[in-house]
């Protein structure tokens, strides 16, 4: 299967007066308000910080659902509890020197899934795909780059490498949903079995 037929796209959005710096120093000045979804490996994988704390991020996720539609021709969301639901559908992923992401796929009822990268480090790790073809598995990797934004169909199932820098990788990972939205699609838990070790 063709990478286009399977929902796979690169961006590298230009966004005036976005500081990928200043996200980052808010996401570290505002640790005490930090909540966790799960461990995998020892390591929490998702991070979430409410939009209150980050309102420039609302540029990402506007360029998202704005793309995230010429895809599939349909109206998005990234849900956020500011918009009184119950989660947050978007986290920060922290990988420090060493430390990897394994193979897993996103909600069942998200239609498009995605990563924008805030600070990508030298060999700090790609991020794969695979799709299973009979008994075997296809996979290849996308390169992770410092403002690139990478959208995907949500069941697509990914992982990231080894990050062999000696900084953290920094990303911020998504879900968007289409309207009208389904509330009852919405869980405060994210399940940790979508996880293959």
């Amino acid at each position: 299967m063709e990478q286009d037929k399977i929902l796979i796209r690169e961006y590298s959005p230009d966004m005036d007066e976005l500081s990928h710096d200043n996200i980052i120093d808010a996401i570290h000045s505002n640790k005490n308000n930090i909540t966790y979804s799960h461990k995998i490996n020892g390591r929490w994988e998702n991070q979430y910080l409410s939009i209150q704390f980050l309102p420039q991020i609302k540029k990402i996720f506007h360029f998202a659902c704005k793309v995230g539609k010429e895809m599939i021709d349909r109206s998005l969301i990234i849900p956020h509890k500011e918009m009184g639901l119950p989660m947050d559908e978007f986290w920060f992923n922290i990988a420090m020197p060493g430390e990897s992401t394994g193979w897993h796929d996103h909600k069942d009822r998200s239609l498009l899934s995605g990563v924008y990268y805030l600070k990508v480090p030298d060999n700090a790790g790609n991020i794969n795909f695979r799709e299973k073809n009979g008994d075997q598995f296809r996979e290849w990797q996308i390169r992770s780059q410092t403002g690139k934004m990478i959208l995907f169909h949500s069941n697509m199932e990914h992982s990231v490498s080894k990050n062999k820098s000696s900084e953290n990788r920094i990303s911020i990972a998504f879900n968007l949903y289409a309207l009208p939205i389904d509330i009852d699609a919405f869980s405060d838990s994210y399940s940790s079995n979508k996880f293959y070790l």
